[in-house]
């Protein structure tokens, strides 16, 4: 019969010690806006990227989105914002945004359109390691997934992992 306690007992410290690591996870979409003109705006290329990030993230739960002030970011992620319902909330900078995020969205899902030179600062800003310190000029099909994953143990720190994608055509 000792073999069956100690089970047993095995059995109940393993679950509490996996009940005391439980976690909350934020995820936030981020996107560098679609293919732009010389000047603030999307180019025909461009719009046709915006509607494919809608295709991509459609199913996906969203529950806010983030644009800077700019045309161009704007317009990447309206098709989306529309087919959600959901308001385009505009911010001035990655820090901004970032307490935004950090304040009102634990556990929450987002969008967020940045720039060439932005999107790696923010995701460095959240706690990962950004894949290069700028994007391209010419590149506008990655898709990166940062999950902040936020323990219930308040002594243990929240980690950040990054999934890099690409949606659309392909750019160099």
């Amino acid at each position: 019969m000792l073999p069956v306690k100690l089970s047993f007992l095995t059995l109940c410290f393993c679950m509490l010690a996996c009940s005391s690591i439980a976690q909350t996870n934020t995820r936030i979409y981020i996107v560098r806006h679609a293919d732009r003109q010389p000047i603030d705006d999307l180019n025909p290329l461009g719009v046709i990227r915006a509607n494919e990030l809608k295709r991509v993230l459609l199913n996906t739960k969203i529950d806010s989105i983030f644009s800077t002030n700019f045309l161009r970011t704007t317009k990447t992620v309206l098709p989306l914002a529309n087919a959600k319902g959901l308001p385009v909330l505009l911010y001035d900078s990655n820090t901004q945004v970032l307490k935004r995020i950090l304040k009102f969205s634990k556990g929450k899902t987002l969008l967020v359109a940045g720039h060439s030179n932005t999107v790696p600062q923010l995701i460095k800003s959240c706690g990962c390691t950004a894949p290069f310190e700028n994007i391209p000029d010419t590149q506008f099909d990655n898709l990166f997934l940062v999950i902040i994953q936020h323990p219930q143990n308040r002594l243990m720190k929240n980690t950040c992992r990054l999934l890099h994608m690409k949606y659309g055509a392909i750019t160099p």
